[in-house]
């Protein structure tokens, strides 16, 4: 008799969990409620200071992007004097 292998499933992964807009909306007024509550009062300096564009930092704060490179986010988070755990500690619950 032949032995017949046994395949394993393959998990799939999915998207819907939960609303990538919204948590784009939410990460935009962290970085500007945070940079206010530190201390810098124009986005426009805070940006010089941590070698960002400030077309980008202003789209940054006001939600009008559709993507944000890693680098750049924690070059934000970093110029805040923050980790990025305790940046995501408020204001990102479900």
């Amino acid at each position: 008799m032949a032995k017949t292998k046994k395949r394993k499933e393959r998990l799939k992964a999915s998207l819907g969990h939960f609303d990538h807009d919204a948590f784009l909306q939410k990460l935009s007024k962290r970085i500007k409620t945070v940079r206010k509550q530190k201390g810098f009062n124009s986005y426009e300096l805070f940006s010089y200071d941590i070698e960002i564009s400030r077309t980008g930092m202003a789209k940054y704060e006001s939600g009008n992007y559709d993507d944000i490179r890693m680098r750049t986010l924690l070059k934000i988070i970093d110029g805040l004097g923050m980790t990025p755990k305790e940046f995501f500690s408020e204001g990102f619950d479900q």
